[in-house]
């Protein structure tokens, strides 16, 4: 990729240095995440306006030794976890502050069929990729956690979203980071009501149903069956498990956003509180507009 395509394309002037790094930015900030959402309260709003400039930031980047806003650290496979890049302005929000951070983690190829002490064994070659966690925090106070999926032991997403929130302390007030429930969308993605206004957009395919006594109930269907919602069946077993019993919630669902008129794309808000995975690749206009249609089901009473 790099010997045959990009750097002979960099060389005749085909594309740019500038392009390169968009396709990068477009190819590994968006979907096949575990996103976590957090936010910041109202009353420290207009602090954090403050700071979300390019002077303050680059201030502060130089003090922390990142890259500039502007500069782009080319690093494949870092020995340690490296800040890539710092920019002040992301898509369609001029003033959101993004960190970017590169690591190297392996996965397992498929196993080729081996001799080895004349006996046949496959063996899975251990195989390196770039992997990055993306840092984005908006001007209204959202704040995304954008985390490669990982793929060895230990794995806390949980532990790793701290530990990507640490890396703006000296600019924001970290300590006044909290966690952004997704409890509302859940409960209203499985609400089995048609006319709300939430189904216009998204097709449920997965529930997981919970009350406070452990009790649980699942529910699943295939986008082939039309979903949940189709069968009356599976609607009323969940209205019998959650209309007559005030402890119990929804604790998981699995959603299929319309996105034009052909694509689907799908999402799992997961049982922890401020979990999103996006399971598939997906362009910024694309990552943009379902989380943001997610955001808003959230934010409805």
């Amino acid at each position: 990729m790099i010997e045959e395509r990009v750097e002979p394309a960099l060389s005749s002037g085909a594309i740019t240095r500038d392009d390169l790094i968009g396709i990068i930015r477009e190819a590994e900030e968006h979907g096949n995440k575990h996103v976590r959402l957090f936010h910041f309260g109202a009353d420290y709003l207009d602090d954090l306006r403050g700071v979300m400039t390019l002077e303050a930031v680059s201030a502060w980047a130089k003090d922390k030794g990142f890259p500039s806003p502007g500069e782009y650290v080319f690093s494949a496979y870092p020995t340690n976890p490296v800040v890539t890049e710092v920019r002040v302005g992301d898509g369609e929000d001029a003033y959101a502050l993004v960190v970017k951070i590169a690591r190297t983690e392996y996965r397992r190829k498929r196993g080729v069929l081996t001799v080895v002490d004349g006996q046949e064994v496959y063996l899975a070659p251990r195989v390196p990729f770039r992997a990055v966690d993306v840092l984005k925090i908006h001007q209204n106070g959202l704040v995304e956690v954008r985390l490669n999926p990982r793929t060895e032991p230990p794995i806390s997403y949980s532990g790793t979203a701290n530990s990507v929130l640490s890396q703006v302390k000296g600019l924001v007030e970290v300590d006044l980071i909290g966690e952004l429930s997704l409890s509302t969308a859940k409960n209203s993605f499985s609400d089995l009501r048609k006319e709300r206004e939430v189904f216009e957009n998204f097709e449920l395919y997965e529930t997981q149903h919970k009350n406070d006594r452990g009790d649980r109930i699942q529910s699943s269907s295939q986008v082939e069956q039309g979903g949940i919602l189709t069968s009356s069946v599976m609607t009323k077993v969940i209205r019998q498990f959650t209309v007559d019993d005030p402890e119990a919630y929804c604790e998981k669902v699995r959603v299929s956003y319309n996105y034009g008129k052909a694509k689907r794309i799908n999402a799992i808000l997961s049982e922890d509180t401020n979990e999103i995975i996006f399971t598939a690749g997906l362009s910024r206009e694309e990552y943009d507009e379902v989380l943001g249609a997610i955001v808003k089901v959230n934010s409805e009473k």
